[in-house]
């Protein structure tokens, strides 16, 4: 066999596999990408979830403060109509939650003391659990849709590697039919150099199992 045909066959096994470790890389993209969409898909359908709780706590909570706003104007009414028994009563049936900061308000002699707070809806004792909760499903809800948006970025770069790998294919397959030996080599080195630079840049991207 001559020199020129040894290195034509040389260079073609080296192409076969550069093309068998692209098919590999490929299909092991094409994996990555596929779990990563689904790691996208399920972290935005938590994160819908979670806000339609979150608008669903939000109404809740208001109900909760109309009611409280509601008893402590009835107070305030009976109050400065003198009705103390009235407004005894109504005092006696504020909600826990409205009931502690009233009375760390009223300790104050908000109808005297220039300094008191306005009303004890400003006092920081006054919280309505659903607004907590909220706030907490609404944190965990940015949370999931920032982990939808990098899942999507992770399932993106891994197409663009599986068109890099493409890339290696076409060239690897292409060698074959190529007589000049400058020429195929010309296309076993650039391959050679798209596999290497796809190879490392894909090891810098988190990897899923499923």
């Amino acid at each position: 066999m001559s020199e020129p045909t040894q290195q034509h066959s040389r260079f073609e096994m080296i192409a076969t596999v550069l093309m068998a470790v692209a098919t590999i890389a490929t299909a092991w993209c094409a994996y990555q990408s596929t779990v990563w969409s689904g790691v996208q898909e399920f972290a935005l359908h938590d994160a819908e979830t979670m806000n339609r709780q979150v608008g669903t706590l939000r109404t809740l909570a208001l109900q909760r403060s109309m009611v409280d706003l509601g008893l402590y104007q009835s107070f305030l009414n009976a109050r400065f109509d003198n009705k103390e028994t009235l407004a005894q009563f109504y005092r006696d049936r504020f909600p826990p939650r409205f009931k502690v900061p009233f009375e760390k308000w009223y300790a104050q002699d908000p109808f005297n003391n220039p300094n008191a707070p306005s009303h004890p809806f400003v006092m920081k004792e006054y919280v309505v659990p659903e607004n907590v909760e909220a706030d907490s499903l609404h944190t965990k809800a940015m949370e999931n849709l920032a982990t939808a948006q990098d899942s999507n970025a992770h399932s993106e770069h891994y197409i663009l590697l599986t068109v890099i790998f493409a890339s290696v294919l076409f060239f690897g397959g292409i060698t074959s039919n190529i007589q000049d030996l400058r020429t195929k080599k010309f296309l076993v080195v650039v391959s050679m150099i798209l596999l290497a630079a796809s190879c490392i840049w894909m090891l810098t991207f988190p990897m899923m199992l499923r």
